[in-house]
């Protein structure tokens, strides 16, 4: 049984889109992507002012996938469902 999330803007997320994530990808092939939750992106992301901004960017946006790179040692795509 899933748990309700304590943040709406996460469950949204969620609903919405697919996330992944690949860390190191100069180093690292795009086989090694990760399928990730916004709960867990946190875990990636450490700057909750630049996940709330890139959220943002998603949830108002026109596009059907989004991809950040981040401090080149991260990149991020946001698919929608």
């Amino acid at each position: 049984m899933a748990l309700k999330s304590n943040n709406p803007t996460n469950a949204i997320i969620n609903r919405n889109f697919i996330i992944r994530v690949l860390e190191n990808p100069h180093e690292n092939h795009v086989k090694n992507t990760k399928l990730t939750s916004a709960n867990k992106l946190s875990g990636y992301i450490k700057d909750e002012e630049l996940k709330i901004k890139l959220f943002n960017k998603v949830l108002f946006g026109d596009k059907d996938k989004y991809t950040f790179a981040i401090r080149s040692r991260l990149k991020i795509d946001f698919q929608s469902k």
